[in-house]
């Protein structure tokens, strides 16, 4: 916060839902070395998913974000700042808004801190559109009767949802010299309808080494133990060496105490 700042500014662009280049009317600003910034524009800034605050101007070379005491005032709040923080609060019924707390002489605001009460009139509310568009499980809104939708900023929903983890490096040697050295097991099921032999499950078996696999169909997952304890005799005669290790998903089918 800074008593001495006439506006809300930020030098990031990067922290605008939107942004207004209509800034004929703002001169540039100056700091306190009187050197001068450049304002480059106007607008808002998402600080949760139902509030933000307005008038922001973006300002060239500013490195720090700054919250104007003077326009919090011209809002109808009021400022106390005591030596360890400092509290927001309205002038109407003294309600507390928000505190900052005090850091290298400097008092500073955590809006994700959930200290802060975000229901305050700096912040312009979402619109009944997005407001509605939540509600109905992030569906589109367009269309519906008495419901304008603009769409002035991200869904933070879609874009956690359209986010994709990386993609593992494929390996570029072999962990296994021979068969048998190390099987993979996996169960699925139950399936969501039972197969004409009345399976409801299904039992994978893939050998590291080789990439031979083996699926095996069940009634009841129970039969896991008994269907790889006969596995295990048929593919170590076959290969005429021994099963060393297994790696499992953990499931209690895989139990040691069901396979020895």
């Amino acid at each position: 916060m800074d008593s001495g700042c006439t506006q809300h500014m930020t030098g990031d662009s990067r922290m605008f839902t939107s942004l207004s280049g209509n800034v004929e009317d703002y001169d540039k600003i100056t700091f306190s070395d009187i050197s001068k910034g450049k304002v480059e524009g106007l607008g808002k800034i998402e600080i949760s998913s139902e509030y933000s605050i307005s008038n922001v101007l973006l300002v060239d070379s500013l490195n720090f974000n700054l919250l104007s005491v003077g326009q919090l005032c011209d809002l109808g709040f009021q400022c106390l700042f005591e030596p360890n923080e400092v509290i927001v609060s309205k002038i109407d019924g003294g309600e507390e808004v928000f505190k900052g707390f005090r850091h290298n002489n400097l008092y500073l605001i955590d809006f994700n801190s959930k200290k802060a009460n975000l229901q305050a009139c700096l912040f312009s509310k979402n619109s009944m559109g997005w407001l509605w568009h939540r509600r109905l499980a992030h569906d589109l809104v367009r269309g519906l009767k008495d419901i304008t939708f603009e769409k002035d900023k991200l869904c933070s929903a879609y874009q956690a949802g359209k986010q994709v983890a990386n993609t593992h490096p494929s390996k570029t040697f072999m962990s296994t010299s021979r068969p048998l050295e190390l099987l993979h097991m996996d169960l699925f099921g139950p399936t969501t309808y039972t197969s004409i032999g009345g399976n409801n499950y299904g039992f994978v078996i893939v050998d590291d080494f080789s990439r031979y696999t083996w699926v095996y169909f069940l009634e009841d997952k129970t039969e896991v133990a008994h269907v790889f304890s006969k596995f295990a005799k048929r593919a170590q005669n076959e290969f005429n060496t021994s099963i060393v290790k297994i790696r499992s998903d953990n499931g209690r089918e895989f139990d040691n105490s069901n396979i020895e």
